[in-house]
């Protein structure tokens, strides 16, 4: 579905539309967009070149750290000014840069951080992420950073050709929220909010707090019948197995949206079947926003590299090749009050292979496995990612929410919520499934818990690893 006729500017404008400043800028930005996602890899890359050159002019001239990193591989202000840096050259300098590790930019503080901005880049806000890898970031980033951030979620909206007249439903944390966390608090507004009620007209949208029963939540759903769910995935997954498992018939959805979590493998599928809608879900990174977005024809992963310099690199700091997984490290290209280069975030991705089938030629990831910091540690040492069979296991429908919890190299406890006492073959069946999964020398134990608790963010760790 193509999108409405912008808002108009003024009386007259209607179309085509003369939209005011911010709807115009957007929507500049937007043509750009379309254009660039179809350039041949190298054409795209001199593109950025200069965006990738301003930024270091500003690191080298406002930060002394990084005047220090890019003095060391011949990026000093003085040959960056001269303007003769070709492509070539910059991807060969560019190599011998250090990756910024998490643990340094908490240290730093405030050395990576400056007022000291070029015109235009508005104000100054502070964030902290999640801390869900056990090492918050504070971070701030401008006014600027923040309309780019804004321009790419209008990207994937018009990638996924969404009705912005349908009726919108999120459910994550309402921070308007007073009081106890009980019942249902829920909020609804005339439009779907910044940015996309800046540049078109849309359809309402309806708020709704994570911190209530599955049930009031799932009773907000069907009153409201929306056209697009969006939420935690790990929230969904549970919200759509006690639909299914209790019979409960809720009205079809267009599109279920996960954020901030990793997705499961059977929400998909769950949402197919309880919905009858497909599943979406965005890569992205409190630091920079949109990292990555699923190619609506082919599945995969297309990297925005309009917005950063995304690269999944080897134990020697080397880029993987096509099918190989390795460490994300980005570098986001608009952020002039905070440049973070070569930043490692603590994912993990797999490089794509081949051309897209869509005919978008931006680099694509296969697949995201998961945050480096989540691995599975094998009796041996050596880390891999946490299969444990997830599919088999969640077979088992008295199962109402479940968590992996590693607590030694060879021992695994499956913390589980259920809707009644498991049988001792169900029991049997999660341990024989888990334990061909996880491999030899790891035990598996059950442990029954009332509830699994979210965190204040409302997002949910599946697996977890406390040593």
């Amino acid at each position: 579905m193509n999108p409405p006729t912008p808002h108009a500017g003024f009386p007259g404008a209607i179309w085509p539309a003369v939209p005011r400043a911010p709807a115009a800028a957007f929507l500049a930005v937007l043509e750009q967009l379309a254009r660039s996602q179809f350039l041949d890899v190298e054409d795209l890359e001199a593109a950025r070149l200069p965006q990738i050159v301003a930024l270091v002019q500003q690191a080298s001239r406002a930060f002394p750290f990084w005047k220090r990193r890019f003095s060391k591989i011949g990026l000093g202000p003085d040959a960056i000014d001269r303007g003769n840096l070709d492509l070539k050259t910059w991807q060969s300098r560019w190599a011998g840069l250090p990756v910024l590790t998490r643990a340094e930019v908490q240290t730093l503080g405030d050395e990576l951080r400056t007022t000291l901005l070029p015109a235009g880049h508005g104000n100054i806000s502070e964030s902290v992420t999640s801390g869900s890898s056990g090492r918050p970031v504070r971070f701030v980033r401008t006014t600027l950073d923040l309309f780019y951030l804004h321009a790419f979620q209008l990207r994937e909206h018009m990638w996924r050709r969404r009705n912005l007249f349908g009726k919108f439903l999120s459910i994550v944390r309402d921070e308007e929220r007073k009081g106890p966390a009980e019942g249902l608090h829920l909020r609804r507004m005339d439009n779907w909010g910044p940015p996309v009620s800046v540049v078109w007209p849309t359809g309402p949208f309806i708020l709704v707090d994570y911190r209530a029963p599955v049930s009031a939540l799932i009773d907000a759903i069907r009153e409201h019948a929306p056209d697009y769910l969006c939420s935690f995935p790990s929230l969904l997954c549970e919200i759509a197995r006690q639909v299914r498992d209790s019979g409960i018939q809720v009205p079809p959805l267009s599109e279920v949206i996960g954020m901030g979590e990793a997705s499961p493998p059977e929400l998909a599928e769950l949402c197919r079947e309880v919905w009858g809608a497909s599943y979406t879900s965005t890569y992205s990174a409190a630091e920079c926003g949109a990292i990555a977005y699923e190619c609506p024809e082919a599945g995969h992963w297309h990297i925005q590299s309009e917005r950063s310099v995304v690269e999944v690199l080897d134990a020697e700091n080397q880029p993987c090749k096509p099918g190989e997984s390795g460490r994300v490290v980005l570098t986001p290209l608009h952020n002039f009050a905070m440049p973070l280069f070569r930043y490692e975030i603590g994912d993990l991705a797999t490089v794509g292979e081949g051309r897209c089938p869509c005919g978008r030629k931006l680099p694509m990831l296969a697949a995201i496995p998961g945050r480096a910091r989540d691995l599975l540690m094998l009796p041996s040492g050596e880390f891999r990612p946490p299969y444990y069979g997830h599919g088999a296991v969640m077979k088992v429908r008295a199962i109402r929410q479940h968590q992996v919890v590693q607590t030694s190299p060879g021992q695994i406890c499956f913390r589980l919520a259920v809707a009644r006492p498991l049988t001792a073959q169900e029991e049997q069946h999660i341990i024989q499934h888990a334990s061909a999964s996880l491999g030899n020398g790891i035990s598996i134990r059950i442990e029954y818990v009332p509830e699994i608790l979210r965190r204040p963010s409302g997002k949910f760790a599946e697996f977890e690893r406390t040593f």
